[in-house]
């Protein structure tokens, strides 16, 4: 189902160098500071070969608002798609690449800020070599700590005790090494499993190939499945230590013992398991 508004569609046929996505759902909190991070980078030096795009999911906030001053003020370069209901992550960020092909996709929570330069660093690092579909930043807290952003696959094992008993007892029950600490310092990009969603940059051939997320998931797990199918499918998922952003990570999933996103979270984790038995251990 399209859901691209028609005037818009001419636009989608033009590929570009690079395309910034956005999914927001009542973001408008910290929604300018991340439209701003992509602006800053398409007006220094890429403003003919790239856009940016914001889905809003049904937001009852102010963002759609906020995407209709954008749009209106930078009408070449930035477009607001405002859909009915809400898709969840991973199909409304497909809704994007399905209709504007790009070489480089960005996908940029809107949570997140970064400097332009930073945006040079993973197109180098994405560049490097043809196998390589997904290159991650070194995701940092507004305190400029670092968010362990870069993990391992999970196991079945590892994730039933964790949340059952808690960090502490899952540690000295199964000592699964879960996040990558030991690369957050490194000098070179190296190879990981997985790392969040919340901002990576993804090649555009890979994703004309094999497509983005699996719409199965509304939400949580798909940026895991995603480069599990990378791995699979015979290309590599970086982390660039050298590039960085902020995230003002939120941890709305985990904040309580119970609620609606916790409920999603784990939803999408056994939808995950559920492929792959493999990690059950």
């Amino acid at each position: 189902m399209n859901l691209i508004p028609k005037k818009f569609l001419k636009e989608a046929t033009s590929v570009k160098e690079i395309t910034f996505i956005i999914v927001t759902h009542n973001s408008s909190g910290t929604l300018n500071e991340s439209i701003e991070s992509c602006l800053a980078t398409l007006n220094n030096g890429c403003r003919r070969e790239g856009r940016m795009v914001v889905i809003d999911n049904a937001s009852s906030d102010n963002c759609p608002s906020i995407i209709d001053g954008y749009a209106n003020r930078y009408s070449d370069i930035f477009f607001g798609v405002k859909i009915g209901s809400n898709l969840g992550f991973g199909q409304a960020n497909n809704q994007i690449v399905r209709y504007f092909p790009s070489r480089y996709y960005v996908l940029v929570n809107p949570d997140v800020v970064f400097q332009p330069w930073t945006i040079a660093r993973l197109i180098h690092t994405i560049d490097s070599a043809p196998d390589v579909a997904i290159v991650c930043p070194k995701l940092l807290y507004p305190d400029q700590s670092v968010q362990p952003s870069v993990r391992h696959f999970p196991t079945l094992t590892y994730f039933v005790l964790r949340n059952l008993l808690g960090e502490r007892m899952q540690r000295k029950l199964y000592p699964f090494k879960y996040y990558c600490e030991e690369l957050y310092d490194a000098e070179q990009p190296q190879q990981i499993d997985w790392g969040i969603g919340a901002f990576m940059m993804i090649s555009g051939d890979y994703v004309s190939k094999y497509g983005l997320f699996d719409e199965r998931y509304f939400l949580y797990f798909e940026d895991v499945q995603l480069c599990h199918d990378a791995w699979k499918n015979g290309f590599r998922v970086l982390f660039d230590p050298q590039a960085t952003a902020v995230h003002k990570y939120q941890r709305a999933s985990t904040r309580n013992s119970f609620n609606y996103l916790r409920v999603l979270h784990t939803s999408s984790a056994l939808k995950f398991f559920a492929r792959h038995p493999e990690l059950w251990h």
